[in-house]
């Protein structure tokens, strides 16, 4: 008996008799209809011959997983391809089993980790063009018996008519893959992930170019592996992996395993290149499912809309789009109300859908906030499953006001004010906020354990960080001292996480500080790793900092901030800028306002105010008062009773602070024009202000004179100590933009090489790098045989002629001598090079002086972010840590510092 059956456009011949099996395998259209006899029409599910159809496409699957595709000829080959030969595949560099970030570090050469826009890390192609055909794998992870709760990490293997899941959510266990995000649309996938011999593989569909991000969706080959066939209707898009994976789940539900044997494997076993195939877990076993009745007056018809995958919101429960007949969003810019039919906007979020139902369908909406109000939103303390009290879940709403809290670092009290609960009765009238107490003792306190715990398990492992220390007053009694950890991941990506919050006496002493300083590093486990602090106010920080044995370096913040505080000191510049405030003040009452002045120039009224707002503040004077010298001509003759307020020398001296504020302005703007500032960039600066733009000129006047003199004593005096100058020159030595040391004289510059040779040779012979550097014996290819060597060669001239090259050869120092040499002699990077950035793309060119640069180049400048320092933003942030009650100020700075980690 012969059976013929459509698989997903192929069309296989099965000998049904138990005879020998023939299988012949075509490609047909898609869209080539099935003859009238095959068309579907009810069948028993105790039917043979629907028992039989599915053993011959268990066949059919079985065939295929021994066969691997051409992209190039559209055809099935298995092994080798007859027109382009065999495939290519890209092999993962070998990393020790449970090794620290084992994922990251199994990246192949060619391929970059970072983070996406949209959150997230994800694979970037470094090389010219990854050509189609590519094969990355296989996917390394966990077995599973039962479906992962976390599906964005899991794919479904089949094996022998059952399914078990590879789960790559623990990144010690998994490779690189786990990382490689899912395609959005058709145009952007540019990887297909398919299953091969038992193992998951990604390959390349079209051609990569570089600095492309990779992303991967299933095809034809995977959706009949998960037995999600086109007539099968399943709904999905791409990128819904979660819909597609629970949709997997629902139509091959679990049947109950018998009891495991004394020698049965574990529920979850390391899924490996090598491992053996794992055993069948999962029958295939397809029955009807069951619709289930909603509660609330749905019209008939629009059970049929299709909802997002990945939505969350409960207002989903009357809204859907509209679909095609595989379930596939139509058009997403509009959306179909179930309880009325109307068709609203769109636009990504549920603001509209809640405004709709709120005001056409209030009954409704009452009911489904009701019904879905968690415990502590009621304010009613849960009971477990046999009456036992368990801890209350938040609610979305309670949840909401945390995140808003931690956010904007609010006071916990805010949930208590008037305005605030008037606010939250309007967008939820069935929602009572919790006390402030209950809230910052539940929702706040879990969320700052549960980060607390993330972050102590991160920053424990770190071979090497740096602390900035940053000293803030928070009344007149009292001062606070915040520490945060600063180092560069394993994708050369700077990181800051805040650790703690100690109150500290005004004027603390040494030992006071050493005392808080060990107490709070060893609890967080970054004693012996700290090798660098930034910042403290005062000479006691500094000093604490090297009692512990670390390196303090100045924050060049507070060191530029002194710099132009000196010369807004200096007494010709008081006098000069009191009388610009004078004719300010007079200019903007009602006694010295002038319509018709005004009306000239529209912008000086608002830069007059803006000085006598942000005048004082030293990191907005330059801006202001260059802003008026434009208008000079216009404010000269302006006073009371006609008599001017600035005399012409109050002008040139206002014309001489300028010009020598302005180059450490544009030093303040180069340090915040990027997230992160590193220590290597504060040499070069210092060095251009203090040899260049600080330097007397014979056409200098007598303030200008002084007021660089001044400024020149301050940063002089900020990094006078030769351990700080050699902390910076050996940043700047590894930084690809000022390797060459050009800016040092010639003995510093030897120096200079002489201590990173050191320093590198140290890091070298590090027990860290030894052990990251073994080879995975496990997953490594046995090694190829050597020839055999002859002795008496080997004996005459085994000394003269060491083999060069070999692994392990050379000696640390020797190495370091190279990688040392070739850096400095490389072309230097462009100034708007991201250093870190350039690392992470050569960092298999110098792997020593890649570890010492994210040693040096993860060091900040700044004690803390510096848009804090050279900005507005400061003073916001102050205002608001000033507002909070000394009892949250440790957890919610905490929360507030490491938010990221919170979603």
């Amino acid at each position: 008996m012969l059976i013929q059956c459509r698989v997903a456009g192929r069309f296989a011949v099965w000998n049904g008799e138990g005879g020998e099996r023939r299988v012949r395998v075509a490609w047909l259209p898609s869209s080539l209809p099935l003859p009238r006899s095959a068309r579907a029409r009810p069948v028993s599910t105790d039917s043979p011959i629907l028992h039989t159809m599915q053993v011959a496409e268990d066949a059919c699957t079985h065939l295929e997983d021994e066969l691997l595709f051409c992209e190039d000829c559209r055809l099935y080959f298995r092994d080798s391809c007859p027109q382009h030969g065999p495939p290519t595949f890209v092999v993962d560099t070998p990393v020790p089993e449970r090794a620290p970030s084992r994922a990251l570090l199994s990246l192949p050469e060619g391929l970059l980790v970072k983070e996406r826009s949209q959150g997230g890390l994800g694979v970037w192609s470094a090389v010219p063009a990854l050509p189609r055909g590519c094969i990355f794998g296989p996917y390394e992870g966990e077995v599973a018996r039962e479906h992962p709760d976390c599906t964005r990490y899991s794919w479904a293997v089949r094996n022998k008519g059952s399914y078990f899941f590879i789960d790559a959510s623990d990144d010690s266990k998994s490779n690189w893959m786990r990382y490689v995000a899912c395609a959005s649309t058709e145009d952007e996938q540019n990887l297909t992930v398919f299953q091969y011999r038992g193992y998951i593989y990604y390959r390349v569909c079209q051609i990569i170019p570089a600095d492309t991000e990779l992303l991967v969706w299933i095809g034809e080959e995977y959706a009949r592996t998960l037995g999600l066939h086109l007539g099968e209707h399943f709904k999905y898009e791409f990128g819904e992996k979660e819909l597609l994976m629970k949709l997997f789940q629902e139509l091959h539900v679990k049947t109950q395993s018998p009891p495991p044997g004394p020698h049965a494997p574990s529920s979850r076993t390391q899924y490996l290149c090598g491992d053996a195939t794992a055993s069948s877990f999962l029958p295939l076993y397809k029955p009807g499912l069951p619709v289930g009745e909603s509660t609330f007056p749905l019209l008939e018809g629009t059970q049929n809309l299709v909802g997002l995958g990945r939505a969350q919101s409960r207002y989903w429960t009357f809204f859907g789009f509209q679909g095609d007949a595989y379930g596939r969003i139509l058009d997403k810019s509009k959306i179909i109300c179930k309880l009325c039919g109307v068709r609203l906007s769109y636009s990504g979020n549920t603001t509209n859908l809640r405004q709709h139902l709120i005001y056409k369908h209030r009954c409704e909406y009452n009911q489904l906030v009701g019904t879905q109000v968690a415990t502590l939103d009621k304010g009613m303390p849960g009971t477990g499953e046999f009456g036992t009290p368990r801890p209350p879940v938040p609610g979305r709403t309670t949840r909401a006001v945390a995140d808003f809290i931690v956010l904007d670092l609010m006071p916990v009290e805010v949930v208590e004010g008037e305005g605030f609960g008037q606010m939250l009765a309007v967008l939820d009238p069935n929602y009572k906020p919790p006390e402030a107490a209950a809230l910052a003792h539940t929702v706040l306190k879990d969320m700052y354990t549960q980060v607390k715990g993330k972050i102590w398990e991160l920053v424990r492992a770190l071979p090497q960080c740096s602390l900035s220390l940053d000293v803030w007053h928070h009344s007149s009694t009292l001062t606070y001292l915040t520490l945060t950890v600063h180092y560069v991941d394993d994708c050369f990506e700077p990181r800051a996480r805040v650790l703690s919050s100690h109150p500290i006496p005004e004027n603390p002493s040494t030992e006071s500080l050493v005392e808080t300083l060990t107490e709070a590093t060893k609890e967080w486990g970054v004693h012996e790793s700290t090798l660098y602090t930034v910042g403290g106010l005062g000479s006691a920080v500094q000093q604490a900092a090297v009692a512990l044995g670390w390196t303090a370096l100045p924050c060049i913040g507070q060191a530029l901030r002194a710099a132009m505080e000196a010369v807004l000191g200096q007494p010709v510049a008081q006098s000069a800028l009191e009388h610009l405030r004078r004719l300010a003040s007079w200019a903007l009452t009602g006694a010295g306002r002038n319509e018709k002045l005004w009306l000239q120039e529209p912008l000086l009224q608002a830069h007059l105010s803006r000085f006598l707002r942000d005048g004082s503040r030293w990191h907005c004077v330059y801006t202001i008062l260059q802003n008026l010298l434009e208008y000079s001509k216009s404010l000269s003759g302006l006073g009371p009773d006609g008599e001017a307020v600035l005399h012409p020398q109050d002008w040139a001296a206002l014309q001489d602070i300028v010009q020598v504020l302005k180059p450490m302005a544009i030093a303040t703007s180069t340090f915040t024009k990027d997230p992160f500032s590193s220590l290597a960039l504060v040499k070069p600066v210092l060095t251009s202000l203090l040899y260049k733009h600080l330097v007397a000129s014979e056409w200098d006047s007598a303030l200008a004179l002084e007021a660089k003199a001044a400024a020149r004593k301050e940063l002089n005096h900020h990094f006078s100590s030769p351990e700080v100058n050699q902390a910076l020159n050996l940043a700047c030595a590894l930084d690809p933009r000022f390797h060459g040391l050009d800016f040092l004289s010639h003995s510093d510059r030897v120096e200079t090489l002489q201590l990173l040779k050191a320093e590198v040779s140290h890091l070298a012979e590090a027990p860290a790098f030894l052990t990251s550097s073994l080879p995975d014996v496990a997953s490594s290819s046995p090694p190829s045989k050597l020839p055999k060597q002859d002795a008496g060669i080997e004996f005459l001239l085994g000394d003269l002629c060491s083999m060069r090259g070999g692994p392990g050869i050379s000696s640390a120092h020797q190495q370091a001598e190279q990688e040392t040499a070739s850096f400095q002699t490389s072309k230097a990077s462009a100034l708007a090079q991201e250093p870190l950035q350039w690392w992470k793309t050569h960092h298999t060119q110098y792997p020593l002086l890649a570890r010492a640069a994210r040693k040096l180049l993860g060091v900040p400048a700044t004690s803390v972010p510096a848009g804090w320092l050279f900005s507005s933003t400061g003073d916001a942030i102050h205002t608001k840590r000033q507002a909070l009650t000394p009892e949250h100020v440790d957890m919610l700075v905490f929360l507030h510092g490491n938010r990221a980690m919170l979603y």
